[in-house]
């Protein structure tokens, strides 16, 4: 599934700069996985395809709803990290 939210980083993981730029912005995220280990364990986490942002804890994403492909896409291409329409 496409979902939106606000990505407000918690404090507890290390981003790298490129995640740093996105704080308090609306980004365009795919759902991955449950986390299994550290302080994150059991929450599922999310991901930013085609960025070297990483993976992102549930839990520092705000607002989180489902949205349409097409409104994914054009977050993807606001934000830089697909310029194909």
């Amino acid at each position: 599934m496409f979902y939106e939210a606000i990505f407000q980083p918690s404090g507890k993981m290390e981003y790298n700069a490129d995640a740093k730029n996105l704080e308090g912005k609306t980004i365009a995220v795919q759902e991955g996985w449950i986390i299994e280990d550290g302080p994150f364990k059991g929450q599922n986490c999310f991901y930013i395809p085609s960025s070297t942002v990483g993976w992102i804890p549930k839990s520092d994403l705000k607002e989180l709803k489902p949205i349409s492909f097409t409104k994914w896409k054009e977050i993807q291409i606001r934000l830089g990290f697909n310029d194909k329409p």
